[in-house]
């Protein structure tokens, strides 16, 4: 009986130094591999991840960062194939985590970490209802830490973030977050986030680099104006010509905010060679840029988008601007092909389509001047789209539907260049000749009324709009635009108290 007592004791005593042997430490070959994967620098993260793995596996914080690189590879990549290979990395890491001492505030910190990584990538596959899983067990963990360490400052990234997105989750998938008990707190969320970047020089570089772009995405998705992002994310982006996550995301927010020449500007500086990640959105996204200046160089990178991509995720809309440039040139055989293109790789038609199926059904081509005018406002060249459509005498525009189209556009380019009453004006007018259309152009009216109103500070009629975005289902971009408005009611609500 002593001899087994022995042994038991023995026994705990080895288990528990086995256990105690994990540990978390930021290692000269960890920094070195955080700086190259905040780069896009992939494989030489990995074999710095790798040359600390071979001399040291207790130390969670290299399991912790592979899987970071795993969400990056896939993130980057959009590549559905991957998808296996990432949750199989998830599941491991969360088992090295398990063996990080109850005692260390790290233990939590990365389960929630990880559990986010997961959700973004399901979420970005549309796999909502796992990826609301996800979201849901990396709140209760972050939670869970904040009550237990409330001074650890690493895990203020997740609690904000997650707080923040959980606050404007789309209209049309709240019964998800109902089904798993989720509530966020938008603002708070991103005071949260705030926060953490203005404390966080000590904190590890990707974790630092993380959380600028999510509060700056998270501003430019769902804030109120989108020149704050990206006069948010300027300062964290001084490096763009040689780390290419910087680039990447610095050309995507100028060009959401009407800063064409600016976005051309950064990615034709992009750092280039085998060393960083192969993106071949990047030439989509150059063709974008292009086209906002009428530039039929643009076709090149269309082309080159839809020959290399593996995945082809925006492969109709690449057909799509291909067909315009066509139009553009008025070579009508070409814009067929490419619309027929566009047709093949379309799932479901949507709003927009249709109605243009419409009008070339009757005989009726896009009109120039206005796609001219759409191209060159979503560049920010507000002033050169004003003057193409104030030639235009929209009652002889030859269907409803660009009649339409024409009084949303001069509002959309009165509101950002500053003149409210003729925005209002035209907004309203669309709104009128418009009723009963399935287009996005009557939400998203109502969704800019909202806005010009709030800034003028009308907010119960701003308030009574973001309602009415709701109200319009069945068009394009539906998700976004109801999500946007039930932000801002939010704010709205928010504002008062």
């Amino acid at each position: 009986m002593r001899k087994l007592s022995c042994t038991f004791w023995f026994l705990l005593v080895f288990s528990f130094q086995v256990k105690a042997l994990a540990f978390v430490e930021y290692t000269p070959n960890l920094k070195e591999g955080m700086n190259h994967m905040a780069a896009l620098r992939l494989k030489q993260a990995d074999q710095c991840f790798k040359r600390e793995a071979s001399l040291n596996q207790e130390n969670i914080a290299t399991h912790y960062l592979n899987h970071y690189l795993a969400f990056f590879q896939i993130m980057i990549q959009h590549d559905k194939t991957m998808l296996p290979a990432f949750e199989k990395q998830n599941q491991i890491t969360l088992k090295k985590i398990e063996s990080i001492a109850e005692s260390s505030p790290y233990r939590l910190f990365y389960q929630s970490s990880v559990h986010l990584q997961a959700a973004f990538v399901k979420g970005a596959f549309n796999e909502y209802l796992a990826a609301a899983w996800d979201f849901r067990t990396a709140f209760q963990v972050v939670n869970r830490n904040e009550k237990k360490f409330p001074s650890f400052l690493s895990h203020k990234k997740e609690l904000g973030a997650l707080m923040a997105l959980l606050g404007s989750f789309p209209p049309q998938y709240n019964w998800i977050l109902h089904a798993v008990g989720l509530e966020g707190d938008f603002n708070e969320g991103l005071d949260v986030l705030k926060k953490y970047i203005e404390h966080s020089q000590n904190e590890p570089s990707i974790e630092r680099q993380q959380a600028t772009i999510i509060y700056a995405l998270i501003q430019l998705n769902f804030g109120k104006d989108r020149e704050t992002a990206l006069q948010f994310y300027l300062p964290y982006a001084k490096e763009s010509q040689t780390n290419l996550m910087q680039c990447y995301v610095k050309t995507y927010i100028a060009a959401k905010s009407g800063e064409n020449d600016l976005a051309l500007k950064v990615l034709r500086a992009r750092p280039t060679g085998d060393s960083y990640e192969h993106i071949t959105y990047l030439d989509y996204i150059m063709g974008d840029l292009l086209l906002h200046q009428l530039d039929q160089n643009a076709a090149i990178h269309y082309k080159k988008y839809i020959t290399f991509s593996k995945t082809k995720n925006s492969i109709k809309e690449a057909y799509q601007k291909l067909s315009w440039l066509a139009w553009l040139e008025k070579d009508t055989s070409k814009f067929f092909i490419y619309h027929d293109l566009m047709q093949k790789h379309t799932k479901d038609a949507g709003s927009e389509l249709k109605l243009l199926q419409s009008d070339l059904k009757n005989g009726i081509y896009p009109s120039l001047p206005l796609l001219k005018s759409r191209l060159l406002f979503d560049g920010g060249y507000y002033e050169k789209a004003l003057a193409l459509l104030l030639d235009v005498n929209i009652s002889k525009l030859p269907s409803v539907y660009q009649q339409v189209e024409c009084k949303y556009r001069l509002g959309r380019i009165y509101q950002e260049l500053n003149k409210p009453s003729e925005a209002i004006h035209y907004y309203k007018a669309s709104l009128e000749a418009g009723a009963g259309m399935k287009t996005y152009l009557n939400p998203n009216a109502c969704l800019q009324l909202g806005l010009i109103y709030e800034n003028m500070n009308y907010k119960n009629i701003a308030k009574s709009y973001y309602e009415k975005v709701s109200s319009f289902t069945q068009v394009d971009y539906e998700s976004s635009m109801h999500q946007k408005a039930k932000t801002n009611i939010w704010r709205l609500k928010q504002n008062k108290e």
